[in-house]
């Protein structure tokens, strides 16, 4: 019988699932729309956002990769504890900041402060690949993900990835500065 502390993973997910489809759905709102009426005017200035566009397609796919990598994790965990909520709600406060880098990096690029920008943006991306090898270790750590292999587990090795990258964007971001 589980613990009172225990109770199913799918009501983690569909919170989570609400949280990430909440953020992402935000990035958009940071592209403000031109106030020029005039056609060749109006071009221009949709033609002056890009980077705005290309933060936000970057961010949206960071998102969605996030929301892929949660959902293959919560296939596996059938029960959760209170550490591995708290250790999700961490994840999840991080998820609904990235809005903000992203508006900073896109008002920044290709400009004085793009250094500082691109730290806060990949620092961000820095922390939450570390939350999510937090997560997923206490959860493998606490026997809620089931593993029969002798060596580790796929998605061990592919989250190992997360942290060097985004610490080497930073590290770039920061010699940049």
């Amino acid at each position: 019988m589980p613990s009172v502390d225990e109770f199913p993973a799918a009501r983690v997910e569909a919170f989570s699932d609400a949280v990430i489809a909440i953020a992402i759905t935000l990035l958009i709102l940071e592209i403000k729309v031109p106030r020029e009426s005039e056609a060749a005017e109006l071009m221009r200035a949709l033609a002056r956002l890009w980077p705005s566009y290309l933060a936000f397609l970057t961010s949206f796919c960071t998102i969605g990769m996030m929301w892929l990598n949660h959902h293959r994790l919560f296939a596996l965990i059938k029960r959760t504890d209170e550490t591995l909520v708290m250790i999700n709600m961490a994840l999840l406060l991080a998820v609904t900041w990235v809005p903000f880098p992203t508006a900073l990096l896109a008002q920044h690029l290709r400009a004085s402060g793009q250094a500082v920008a691109a730290i806060v943006y990949s620092g961000t991306f820095l922390f939450i690949s570390i939350v999510f090898n937090v997560l997923w270790w206490y959860a493998m750590r606490s026997g809620r993900v089931p593993h029969v292999s002798a060596g580790p587990h796929p998605i061990t090795r592919q989250y190992a990835a997360g942290p060097p990258l985004y610490a080497v964007m930073l590290m770039i971001g920061i010699r940049d500065a």
